[in-house]
């Protein structure tokens, strides 16, 4: 994935995040008439369908996903197929039910058993982006031994003091990437369903740690890249 794309899919996260923490509406309790019921029944069904699909497209993405690893991959795999099930079976019970009780009791089993929206979508965002971001740090620790080769063949020539900066400048930003990202994983698959909303901070917290990651990126690739002019034509791996 492109850094630019990253870092709009980071930026985006945080809008995601403080929006899921508007919950669905209730089920109503103030009409039981047969047409307030069959409104409510037919909210929630569109809301079971709705994160049917969402869930859907999260696994779709956590597939799609090449640099995560085969552990956080494996969590998010299962998590997605156990609120599929989920969903499945109360998609299937509520057009079956016949009293407000029984509606409430299925959206309370939607929302805070799986909370799709508020807990699982930026789950798998922030540790696809996480699990990136350590992918392309290892790229650009491989890089380093023939960058700093590229700066010492400059040795007693005008650009070797500057090509030496760089150098630097690009270590600190790679390792700064690396902090930033390294334990995002972890703490972001430690949040359930039922922290909501106290993990909303810790989604938001991540998100910004991730941004800041890929700003570093940005910076290391751009210093790695001066250093390529200084040393004729350096282009990394």
């Amino acid at each position: 994935m492109r850094a630019t794309t990253r870092l709009r899919t980071v930026a985006a996260t945080t809008a995601l995040v403080a929006a899921a923490a508007l919950a669905t509406p209730a089920v109503a309790a103030a009409s039981v008439t047969p047409e307030g019921f069959a409104t409510a029944q037919q909210n929630l069904e569109h809301q079971l369908s709705a994160r049917l699909d969402q869930l859907r497209q999260l696994s779709a993405d956590v597939t799609k996903a090449t640099t995560l690893t085969t552990g956080d991959a494996s969590t998010l795999a299962a998590r997605l197929a156990a609120a599929t099930t989920s969903m499945t079976t109360l998609a299937a019970q509520v057009p079956t039910d016949t009293t407000l009780a029984e509606l409430r009791a299925a959206r309370v089993t939607m929302i805070r058993d799986n909370r799709v929206y508020a807990v699982l979508t930026p789950q798998v965002f922030e540790v696809i982006e996480a699990d990136a971001v350590q992918s392309q740090v290892q790229t650009l620790q491989a890089d380093e031994p023939a960058l700093q080769s590229a700066v010492e063949n400059l040795v007693g020539q005008v650009g070797y003091r500057a090509a030496t900066a760089r150098d630097q400048a690009f270590v600190v930003a790679v390792d700064r990437a690396s902090a930033l990202a390294s334990r995002v994983s972890l703490t972001v698959l430690a949040q359930t369903p039922r922290d909501f909303p106290r993990d909303v901070s810790v989604f938001l917290h991540a998100n910004r740690q991730l941004l800041n990651a890929e700003i570093a990126l940005a910076h290391a690739s751009y210093n790695q890249s001066l250093v390529g002019l200084a040393s004729g034509g350096y282009t990394g791996s």
